[in-house]
């Protein structure tokens, strides 16, 4: 059976280039969001256009807010499925911001290496580039 949305019904959907400006995505990230099942267009029009929900705004934003925070689209699609279900596991949102810092972390310890050698550069100070059996090292310049 084809569902016909009346007037006013359409007039509360959006369409992908509305809702892409509306939460300032990419129809690309649209389309990944949808295909990893986050989002979902509430119905289509007779041509096969897809038409979105007013809600679907503050999901792309959640959605974007999460991934910010270094969340997975993975986990977030957990989060997210728990909250359409009306259950929020608190403890399994706990485990994953957990994980998450422990991510960042690791990725603020990384940068740290990076800047060590990166530092010195900026400073203007001179380099020498030691190859030790194929690996090549910036190490200060014994001249500085």
């Amino acid at each position: 059976m084809k569902t016909v949305n009346t007037l006013n019904a359409f007039k509360s959907l959006q369409t992908t280039s509305a809702l892409c400006k509306a939460a300032n995505v990419t129809r690309g990230q649209l389309r990944l969001y949808e295909d990893e099942g986050l989002i979902a267009p509430q119905s289509r029009t007779e041509a096969g256009y897809r038409q979105y929900g007013t809600d679907t705004v503050d999901r792309l934003k959640a959605i974007m807010h999460l991934k910010e925070l270094g969340f997975t689209l993975a986990e977030i699609a957990l989060l997210l499925s728990d909250r359409d279900q009306g259950e929020l596991d608190v403890q399994a949102i706990v485990r994953l911001a957990c994980e998450v810092l422990s991510k960042i972390d690791e990725r603020i310890a990384a940068l740290q290496v990076i800047r060590a050698y990166v530092a010195p550069v900026a400073l203007g100070a001179a380099l020498n580039v030691i190859e030790d059996g194929g690996i090549f090292t910036v190490a200060p310049s014994s001249n500085s």
